[in-house]
């Protein structure tokens, strides 16, 4: 069988109609494949979709198995489907003009060059916004951020998210999928981490842009200076505080990685787990999530 080139896989719950149309309007041409995975939602028009995107493949979960067992479910699809590279998406991205032929053109001249590359992801831009992401790499209690050249220029990293990243299905048999006991918050993180303790290398490419938004809102914080930070439902503070605190304790998590992610649990915890006026329930699912993180809990809450 000839490979096909790049899929998409796109996870969701309970998704905006309007948005997913975006993304997959956005995605056409850009991509030989689009699969849906969605992770058990009562409603999801599927004829609605296919009119934006007809050769659209929905692979619908029973129940919600969280962002790392969909992730698996469409990578292993899109192995029997026969391609050659997988595109993770979230519902609420938007890849930009040329996002995915910036990021293969990327990959395939980093691997001519001998590189072993486990990803490579886009610059970030927010909704509303004209400002760009910069690829981090891990410092003591900082991140640093290196500088974009050219749009063909590539940075190593030392993470990404996942939605953007362009990942070759060959490298998965050597890392292995996503670690699906984490349900979600770090899924990716834990994968990065794991694909860099095994010698493969994380790269963004400066001419791919997804337009993405991270977290349910945004808010506004004096921090040194003025900040505007994501704000997240409360339940996902545990999963924060949790999958944080139990990558912390694997043989592959780096002590820059430990040590960056004490200080950014402490700062979620004085900002909205204490000085934040209109707490919703944020400082008890931080609690839980630290007390199960050292108790070695795993899984989705509540099971």
């Amino acid at each position: 069988m000839t490979a096909k080139r790049t899929c998409a896989i796109i996870v969701t719950f309970e998704p905006r109609i309007e948005g997913l149309s975006k993304t997959l309007t956005a995605l056409a041409g850009q991509v030989e494949g689009i699969v849906i995975v969605d992770n058990g939602s009562m409603r999801l028009d599927e004829a609605r979709l296919r009119e934006t995107y007809r050769p659209l493949v929905v692979n619908k979960l029973g129940t919600n198995k969280g962002i790392g067992a969909a992730q698996n479910e469409g990578m292993a699809l899109a192995r029997r489907l026969g391609y050659e590279y997988v595109l993770l998406l979230d519902q609420d991205s938007v890849p930009q003009d040329g996002m995915v032929g910036s990021l293969r053109a990327a990959l395939e001249r980093l691997r001519e060059e001998r590189y072993k590359v486990a990803c490579v992801g886009p610059r970030i831009r927010f909704p509303e916004s004209e400002d760009l992401s910069n690829f981090a790499k891990f410092g003591w209690l900082s991140f640093r951020y290196g500088t974009c050249g050219g749009p063909s220029s590539a940075i190593e990293c030392d993470m990404l998210i996942s939605s953007g990243s362009l990942i070759p299905l060959d490298v998965m048999e050597e890392i292995g999928g996503m670690e699906e006991s984490l349900f979600i918050d770090q899924v990716d993180t834990e994968w990065f981490l794991r694909a860099r303790s095994r010698g493969y290398r994380i790269f963004g490419a400066c001419g791919a842009v997804l337009e993405h938004r991270i977290g349910d809102s945004a808010q506004r914080v004096w921090a040194g200076r003025w900040r505007r930070l994501p704000r997240h439902k409360p339940f996902r503070y545990y999963y924060i505080f949790r999958n944080t605190i139990l990558l912390s304790r694997r043989n592959y998590a780096p002590l820059k990685w430990i040590l960056l992610n004490a200080k950014r649990l402490a700062a979620l915890f004085f900002l909205y787990g204490v000085f934040t006026r209109n707490r919703t329930g944020e400082l008890g699912m931080m609690v839980k999530g630290t007390l199960h993180g050292f108790r070695g809990v795993t899984g989705k809450l509540g099971n």
